[in-house]
């Protein structure tokens, strides 16, 4: 049994307020179906800042978000959990056996072997800590891309041109992933800091980033639309409606809510997102397709690693962190993103006990909007 303090440090979120606390650590939960782990980095997720604020439906299939991007090593392992002490880790929240927090010094997570399989994901790349990316943003990205395939039947990307709404980190891994599929890509993102960081961190080309205000320039255009903000909104779906070509589709990955319906129809584009469906509407009389993802599998992570380390020039997904902060500084930078007071416009990095990672050229932050 390794030693283990009499308190660690973690956070709550109550009521809107984000705090780091000293607790007693629970050493009467070690059992036989118990993995602890200790996180080196955390990334911090909109659906984070979403928990915050109270504007994300928490599905009750899945719970709280909040705290699930981390990498670390197993601290301990219960005799029926089939991880031993010092595997390399990361998780996968979409198959939600109890845990607590990963904005935490230490991550208890309890379950079957099966469920503990599925949830805890071993890491093959041994030099993550120095190149740090959060696997479980592209394991969605290869899910929601796969799904999209199945769903439309395409027997690839080969010659499509798909244009994405939103240049946050899933955006950007968005037309990584279309571009290694051979399709042609362009981004539309409506404030300009997200545009210069992929640019800078030579992600896209200015050909490939574009305001969102032109996106009326480029109507009936895209094979494809994936609409990606936090928020989807109603202005949005109107947009890539717009952007696509008669029979195109429009693939929902972005934040939906149960009452979104797509515009002037009854179609739920929460239901679709979340039930990952496809189906007809017509908008100002053009045919389209309204498909969505949600989550993703431990195969989805095996994918993201492999593409990762196979296509790296493809995938240089460690170029998206911008920004390292340790967990007494993160209760008040992840309540201003939250609250709209500051912004970054790539992934931002929670870092405990672990040598602060090399940054891109695009380091300093930015108040401003998405």
């Amino acid at each position: 049994m390794p030693e283990f303090p009499s308190t660690y440090l973690t956070t709550a979120l109550v009521n809107g307020k984000v705090s780091v606390t000293a607790q007693p650590f629970p050493h009467e939960s070690l059992s036989e179906d118990t993995v602890v782990i200790k996180p080196d980095f955390m990334g911090i997720c909109r659906a984070d800042t979403k928990e915050i604020v109270g504007s994300r439906d928490i599905p009750t299939d899945r719970g709280p978000l909040f705290g699930h991007e981390f990498i670390g090593s197993v601290t301990f392992a219960g005799a029926r959990t089939g991880f031993h002490q010092g595997d390399l880790v990361t998780f996968n929240p979409n198959i939600t056996p109890t845990r607590t927090t990963g904005f935490a010094e230490y991550v208890f997570v309890h379950g079957t072997a099966d469920r503990l399989d599925q949830a805890v994901i071993r890491v093959p790349e041994q030099d993550v800590l120095d190149n740090i990316w959060m696997p479980e943003p592209l394991a969605c990205i290869v899910h929601a891309t796969r799904k999209l395939l199945e769903l439309t039947g395409f027997p690839s990307f080969e010659g499509k041109r798909v244009g994405i709404i939103g240049a946050g980190c899933s955006g950007l891994m968005f037309a990584m992933h279309a571009k290694h599929l051979d399709a042609s890509v362009v981004v539309f993102n409506r404030g300009g800091m997200r545009r210069d960081f992929a640019q800078a961190q030579e992600i896209l080309t200015g050909e490939e980033i574009l305001p969102l205000a032109e996106a009326q320039a480029h109507r009936d255009t895209f094979d494809v639309v994936i609409v990606v903000p936090t928020i989807v909104t109603t202005d949005l779906l109107e947009t890539a409606a717009a952007m696509a070509v008669s029979g195109g589709v429009l693939h929902i990955y972005g934040g939906t809510r149960s009452t979104d319906r797509f515009p002037g129809t009854q179609v739920n584009v929460d239901t679709i997102r979340r039930g990952e469906r496809i189906e007809p509407v017509t908008y100002q009389e053009k045919p389209l397709a309204v498909s969505g993802a949600y989550g993703c599998f431990k195969e989805d992570y095996e994918e993201a690693f492999r593409l990762h380390a196979d296509h790296p020039t493809d995938f240089p997904v460690e170029r998206l962190v911008s920004r390292h902060i340790t967990l007494d500084e993160f209760p008040e930078i992840i309540t201003d993103i939250a609250e709209n007071t500051k912004d970054f416009p790539g992934k931002v990095i929670v870092g405990i006990g672990a040598r602060e990672p090399e940054l891109g050229r695009f380091t300093r932050s930015r108040s401003g909007s998405r």
